[in-house]
């Protein structure tokens, strides 16, 4: 009797099953498809929603008042600029993989959304960002330009603590070599004066 040549053989332990490269396929354009809804439909929800429920929630907040609006709006520039930055800041750090500096980098937008929010308020051309515009001009006077003062702020008062603690840890590495220089020279006169 002939064997069939055509037969497969099993698929043992150490080998893997054959990939259908047609289902990879269907796979890929339905995430792909799915992603593109998603991104739609958030695109859609901030620049329709998201302006005027900001605006909203801040003008409830301040009822009216400019200095109300001012002191909010400092607040939020301020905070939501140099936390952020603070927490971008980590990923200097070299034991971290590219996984975790990708996920503290997306930890740092979302703790800005405030400033994002604002700023989607009054960079963009939106008739719900121009209704937003509206509603923070009666509800809280100078919001925007506060928001924008505190975030200068807090972006100077980052800089200013990156500044001072690069010079402090060229000093401490200054010190680091003078001691070793000086752990050196002590030990080449101590064997001197053994000799």
């Amino acid at each position: 009797m002939r064997e069939n040549s055509k037969a497969t053989a099993p698929i043992t332990r150490g080998e893997s099953a054959p990939i259908d490269k047609r289902s990879n396929w269907k796979l890929r354009l339905i995430l792909g498809s799915l992603a593109v809804i998603i991104m739609l439909a958030i695109y859609a929800i901030s620049t329709i929603f998201m302006p005027v429920w900001w605006a909203t929630r801040i003008s409830s907040q301040n009822v009216g008042s400019a200095t109300g609006g001012w002191i909010s709006g400092f607040s939020l520039g301020f905070v939501f600029t140099l936390v952020p930055l603070l927490v971008l800041w980590q990923i200097r750090y070299r034991k971290l993989s590219w996984r975790w500096r990708g996920a503290i980098a997306v930890l740092a937008i979302i703790l800005a959304l405030p400033n994002w929010l604002t700023l989607g308020i009054f960079w963009n051309g939106s008739d719900a960002a121009q209704k937003a515009q509206a509603i923070l001009n009666t509800g809280a006077t100078w919001f925007g330009g506060a928001t924008l003062a505190g975030a200068i702020s807090g972006a100077t008062i980052f800089l200013i603590i990156l500044i001072t603690w690069l010079i402090l840890r060229r000093r401490g590495a200054r010190l680091k070599a003078l001691e070793a220089q000086h752990e050196t020279q002590r030990r080449s006169n101590t064997q001197n004066e053994a000799q």
